[in-house]
Order: C-alpha cells, then structure tokens, then sequence
C-alpha cells in the first residue's frame, strides 16, 4: 500500500511540475510577444542595442526574408530573434540573464539559437557589401588621401593587426587556443582604414597562432603581392615589427638613431597606425561580448561568425557616425620577437622602405 501510495506523490509532483512549466512557457510567450523594444527611449535604445532604430530597422528588412519561419505557438518572432541578438552582442552577459530580462523573456537555449542565426544570416548576406578591401585606384585613392592629410604618411591604404577573443575551451585541438597569456582565444586579423572602418576580417586562427604566420596565409597578403606585381608599387599596409618588412607592408625600423630619418619615419608610422589599435578599443567597447572578461561559450566556428557579425555592425556604426563608445582598457598581445622577425625582411621590403623614408622623411 505504502509503496503505491508514493508513486502516486511521484505522478502527482510530475504533473504539477510539467503545469507549472506549461504555464511559464506561456507567460513568457504573453511577455515576448507584449514586449517593444521600439517603444524604448532613443537614447535608453541605442545604450541597450549600441545601434540607432533606424539601423536596427535597416536589419530587420535585412534579414527577416532569410529567416526561419515557424507556426509554433511558441516560436520567437523574428524581429525578437534580432534584438536579442543585438541585446548579447551590446552586453556580453550570460545568455540566461538576457533570456529572463524584461522585453526578451525566452529560454537560455533559445537565446543561443537566435545568436546562431542572425549571426549567421549577417555573415552569409551582409558581410559582403559592409566589410571590404579597396580594388580599385579610386578607393586605395581615397584611403590614401585620408591618411596623409591626417598623419603626413603616403600610401597607406590601411593598418593590420590581430587581437584575441576569448572563449571557452573547445572540445578539439584545445591546446591550439592557448594563447601565450595562459587563456583559450582566436587571434583575429583585423585591417582597418583611418576611418576606424574594417576592410577586412580574419576570425579562422587559434589562439597560439602568430601574429605574422595569419598574415603570410592571409588572402589581403596575397592580394597586396599580386597588385604589386601587376605595377602598383605604391600602396601598402601599416604592421607592428610582429610582421615582416614587404614592398607592400611597412614596418617600423628597428633600432633607429635618434634624431634620424628613420626616427621621424617610426614616429610618423605610430601615429598612422595606432587607427587599428583605436578600432580595436571601440570595436570591443561598443560590443563588449568580445572583451576578454566576457568569455564566449561557443565553438571557435561559431565564434569566428560572432566577431565578423560585430565587424559588420561597427561598420554600419561607422557609416551612420554614431558616437564612439566609452572605451574600456583592452588589452592586445604582442607576440611579436622583433629580432628574429627581422631576420624575414626581403631585399625587395627593406628597399621599398628605405625609398620612402629617402623621399618623405629625411
């Protein structure tokens, strides 16, 4: 008697318990589809989303044609599939804190699918038009121009460098993504012009890799000798001395006297380059799921999607010049080795190099 009078108990808690969740469901479903992110102040808008409701407007007919559709009762509309999106992306909290806030109250797994797809749609629609290299004279032209105006450097059409994504470790090849500071990451090839603009993007490298090694298997690499073999012997890139000196790449000079040609062009090719640094800094501070304290939990493919989404975002930022966030201290690691890397600079490089510093700076 006794034992089948438990069982009873045990049937009787599973079924309030399955009501009860029931219930939750449908309460959040009443939440989510009461809630209005729109009706939120422009201002308390654009510090919750870090984008303008024009921009997000601009997304949403975007995007909404490529995404899933569903006749659940419970499935997410998607235009709450983008905010949400947008909400992780602008505050890198944990996915169950944004899952149970006011206007987007949804499960933590529905959160992290919603992140899977708009992240993915922006990458396979958007990145294309929003994230890309200058081909043709006019746009190296108009790079170029912008750079010497502002910091009496030619040439540049952009500056290169990578900088570290935190995730968690991943279940294949973790130790490839331990980086030299002891924590799981991606190194992230990033070039930008002075505009603070990304012309392009890298997110497919470990956390071990070197700075230099991303940049020699880099498609930008390849494309930058292949325009100077075709005659274009006057354009090139800004990278610390973690890259090798190249005809198409400019590096500072080690060890310049003080008082030389060389010095003044070092000093120049700091301030030239420090826009990737800056990028960098507003990049993380306007998306902070991808500040180091905010540890993706995601696969490193997955991760890669997240920052080239992010890109497109700060691009579109950039574009529509909204203020720049409050940038927060982002570390960058160096892993350069000066000496050994300068061992790498080839006749046609250093040659380059010294021509330009002959010409625009003794």
């Amino acid at each position: 008697m006794l034992p089948y009078f438990g069982i009873m108990v045990q049937e009787i808690e599973e079924n309030e318990r399955r009501e009860g969740m029931a219930r939750f469901s449908v309460e959040r479903r009443i939440m989510r589809n009461s809630s209005d992110p729109f009706a939120l102040s422009d201002t308390h808008f654009k510090n919750t989303f870090r984008l303008t409701k024009d921009m997000v407007n601009y997304l949403i007919v975007e995007l909404t044609p490529h995404m899933s559709m569903s006749l659940h009762p419970n499935a997410v509309d998607p235009q709450l599939r983008i905010f949400t999106t947008l909400y992780f992306f602008a505050n890198g909290s944990c996915q169950r804190v944004i899952g149970n806030c006011y206007a987007l109250s949804m499960a933590q797994n529905t959160v992290s699918n919603c992140v899977n797809e708009v992240s993915s749609l922006m990458v396979r629609h958007m990145s294309d038009n929003w994230i890309v290299f200058p081909s043709t004279p006019e746009e190296k032209l108009a790079i170029k121009e912008t750079f010497m105006n502002r910091t009496n450097f030619p040439g540049v059409i952009g500056a290169v460098d990578c900088t570290h994504v935190a995730i968690i470790a991943p279940s294949q090849e973790e130790h490839n993504y331990v980086n030299r500071k002891g924590y799981h990451s991606k190194n992230i090839q990033v070039v930008c012009d002075y505009n603070l603009k990304i012309i392009n993007c890298n997110p497919q490298f470990p956390g071990s890799t070197h700075d230099s090694y991303i940049w020699r298997v880099s498609q930008v690499q390849t494309e930058l000798e292949r325009c100077f073999n075709d005659g274009d012997y006057n354009s090139w890139l800004l990278g610390d001395s973690g890259y090798p000196q190249q005809p198409w790449l400019m590096t500072p000079v080690l060890n310049a006297v003080p008082g030389s040609p060389e010095e003044q062009y070092n000093n120049v090719h700091a301030a030239a380059r420090n826009c990737v640094e800056r990028c960098f800094g507003v990049l993380k501070g306007r998306f902070r799921c991808l500040l180091g304290e905010r540890t993706l939990r995601y696969s490193p493919e997955k991760v890669g999607t997240i920052v080239v989404s992010c890109a497109v975002l700060h691009n579109i930022c950039i574009a529509a010049k909204l203020e720049e966030p409050h940038v927060p201290d982002v570390p960058n690691l160096d892993n350069s080795n000066a000496h050994q890397l300068d061992q790498q600079i080839n006749n046609d490089g250093r040659e380059a190099r010294r021509r330009l510093i002959q010409r625009y700076f003794a």
